[in-house]
């Protein structure tokens, strides 16, 4: 599931700032963050909740838990009203990426209200970029699911998603990445596919595929073909641990070390075929324990 600023179509229980966010002047670039190359291998989580990441107190502890389950990149969502306290939540944020990369952990800005695909809403989601500039994130991370505005999905809003991933690219200083449904980058329906959104894309630091199930073999498949089939760009895995799912699609009564147990597999196969991780959805619903 996408979520917004910290945001989500799925609800208020992750924040949101979707229209009627707070504007500024969104400022442009002279041109795209370049895509880096790809990175070691590295576990992600979405932490859309990042009330204990921004209080002095609570910093410390949650990054040494973050750091025990072998999480070494954040992506760090805001509520509305962490966006509206303005200058105290920009200084909590430079001090947890003074800290979190002190550790060796890279942190990214993540934002995700699929409303921003609109035309109309886009110049909310170029302020907020406008806004955190100045803060030396690794990335900026994108989950916009299309697929929230309505099913099917028109070609035309497929333009508008790559249309809004370029112009945050122009905008941000960080290198830009994103989340997907696998779908928009497997074949399309026999009598072909009228918009290939990979080949429109521009250049990312990162996708992460929501290929969500404990069926290594399954999801492992359906990612190393995807890799295969767009070799130029950068993939990951996403999983999620979230309530509500399918059993089939989640991790009922998983521990922390049956999951650390799970990755081990997982890394072997799917870093051979280029992928750079697994992103965690998200750390409210991940199981806090020891490692194995």
């Amino acid at each position: 599931m996408a979520a917004g600023l910290a945001t989500s179509g799925a609800g208020p229980a992750r924040g949101g700032l979707g229209p009627g966010a707070p504007s500024a002047q969104p400022g442009v670039r002279p041109g795209p963050a370049p895509a880096p190359s790809p990175a070691t291998w590295s576990q992600g989580v979405y932490i859309w909740d990042s009330r204990q990441l921004l209080d002095h107190t609570g910093l410390e502890p949650e990054l040494r838990q973050l750091h025990q389950q072998g999480i070494d990149d954040l992506l760090v969502g805001l509520s509305p009203a962490q966006v509206e306290a303005g200058a105290a939540t920009e200084r909590a944020l430079a001090r947890l990426l003074e800290r979190a990369h002190g550790r060796g952990m890279t942190v990214q800005l993540l934002l995700g209200d699929p409303s921003w695909i609109q035309p109309a809403h886009r110049p909310e989601l170029l302020a907020l970029v406008a806004r955190y500039r100045p803060l030396p994130f690794d990335g900026l991370h994108l989950d916009l699911e299309v697929e929230q505005l309505g099913w099917p999905v028109p070609d035309q809003r497929l333009r508008e998603w790559v249309d809004t991933l370029r112009a945050v690219q122009q905008a941000s200083p960080w290198p830009v990445g994103m989340a997907s449904h696998p779908r928009w980058f497997e074949p399309g329906p026999a009598g072909g596919d009228p918009f290939c959104l990979p080949c429109q894309l521009p250049p990312l630091r990162a996708i992460s595929l929501m290929i969500y199930g404990p069926d290594l073999a399954r999801s492992a498949a359906r990612a190393r073909t995807i890799a295969r089939r767009w070799p130029g760009r950068h993939f990951r895995l996403a999983q999620s641990l979230e309530a509500g799912l399918s059993p089939r699609l989640n991790w009922p009564g998983t521990s922390s070390g049956q999951l650390q147990g799970q990755v081990r597999p997982w890394r072997h196969v799917l870093e051979s075929a280029g992928l750079g991780g697994i992103d965690w959805q998200d750390w409210q619903s991940y199981p806090k324990g020891p490692r194995p």
